[in-house]
């Protein structure tokens, strides 16, 4: 009898189990699935014909693409005739043949969908669609990322930290993927197949390519910012570079171009043996500190560079130094592109603590406030120590 209770009792539950996972997975709904990252055809000159797009459920249910089909400009279509199931907050990366067979990256190799390059191919620049029973799910005009010094290849990511629902495709902001060591795989191509996307530099609110008119600030007074720069770096600090990298896009002097020189030979060697404040360490100092000269002199009249020329020759070296940020830094010290602007907005608050720019609110004032308003080691130290506890809790498995 026993046995015969506790056999009911486990097809019972059995029974709930298998009725409780018994569920529908709808199509999706418009906007609920995005393309969230693309690597076109001939962003990768090499003779692997490397391809591939991600699609990202952000809707709160799965969804079945079971039906679904992807098109691109030229009328090409990849029809999903198997059920193809994306989990909310999900991934699906979508590589071509070829390129799963021979793909550096894990996540392409072991796709588990491809789609027939003879029939459908992501080209060098051009537009996508998603749509499931006759909708408009989601729809990308795309561009192909250039290829750099630092980069043979580069994907075409969407910013993370958008709306989680009903994008508008304007609303939408690409950009190439950044140059950092944990993106990278094969020879120097930069993605994140299979996995969020990080920071979008291009998305930054004080961002500039080539455009040192839009990064101009009137009436820096020189003198007491160089004395700024000249206290920052006597403390020995991995920011003390931050007045120099602050004022790196404005229009200097030969004179000015020749203290910042001095400046940089003085301190460069010192910012390697310099302890780390937050997440800033000594690459990031370095690299700072070489991104400014390298912009500075490529902004620069004749007269300014024949100043900073030995000092340029040196920090267009400095890259290959660093532990980490190397390819950003070959990028951003060697490329074509001067990449201006205070960045994001931490820096940008922090530049206003730095440069001296009398009459506007914005800025210092003086050297003197400047003075009144120094950080102290203790608030340094009490800052870095809760950066690192917040670290290890973050990080804790427990």
């Amino acid at each position: 009898m026993i046995i015969k209770k506790v056999s009911m009792i486990l097809f019972i539950s059995l029974a709930l189990l298998i009725s409780g996972c018994d569920r529908t997975v709808q199509a999706p709904g418009e906007g609920g699935v995005v393309f969230n990252e693309l690597m076109p055809l001939s962003a990768i000159q090499h003779v692997e014909p490397i391809q591939w797009l991600e699609l990202s459920n952000i809707a709160s249910a799965p969804v079945n693409l079971i039906g679904c089909k992807i098109s691109n400009q030229d009328q090409q279509i990849f029809q999903i005739t198997d059920n193809l199931i994306i989990e909310s907050q999900g991934f699906l990366v979508i590589p071509s043949t070829e390129t799963a067979q021979y793909a550096a990256h894990n996540v392409l190799r072991d796709a588990i969908i491809t789609y027939p390059s003879e029939v459908f191919n992501i080209v060098e620049f051009g537009e996508l669609s998603l749509s499931c029973d006759g909708r408009i799910i989601d729809k990308v005009i795309y561009e192909v990322s250039p290829k750099t010094v630092a980069a043979s290849a580069r994907s075409w990511q969407l910013a993370p930290d958008l709306p989680e629902s009903n994008l508008q495709i304007e609303e939408k902001k690409w950009c190439s993927a950044i140059l950092i060591e944990s993106l990278m795989y094969g020879d120097r191509r930069f993605a994140s197949p299979g996995a969020s996307n990080p920071v979008c530099e291009a998305a930054m609110p004080y961002v500039s390519y080539n455009d040192q008119e839009s990064v101009l600030i009137n009436n820096i007074d020189w003198q007491a910012t160089l004395k700024v720069a000249e206290t920052e770096f006597a403390r020995k600090l991995s920011t003390s570079e931050l007045p120099i990298w602050g004022i790196r896009d404005q229009v200097i002097t030969p004179d000015i171009a020749t203290k910042i020189a001095a400046l940089y030979f003085d301190n460069i060697d010192m910012l390697y043996k310099t302890s780390p404040f937050t997440m800033l360490d000594w690459n990031h100092a370095v690299w700072h500190l070489s991104w400014a000269i390298s912009n500075l002199y490529r902004n620069g009249n004749a007269d300014v560079k024949k100043q900073l020329q030995l000092a340029y020759e040196d920090a267009i070296k400095r890259p290959e130094t660093l532990e980490r940020y190397t390819y950003i830094a070959i990028d951003h010290i060697r490329n074509d592109i001067v990449v201006m602007g205070d960045i994001h907005t931490p820096a940008n608050n922090r530049m206003k603590q730095l440069i001296v720019v009398p009459g506007n609110p914005d800025y210092l004032q003086s050297y003197d406030e400047y003075e009144d308003n120094v950080r102290s080691p203790l608030f340094l130290k009490t800052i870095h120590f809760l950066y690192t506890l917040k670290t290890v809790f973050t990080d804790s498995t427990y």
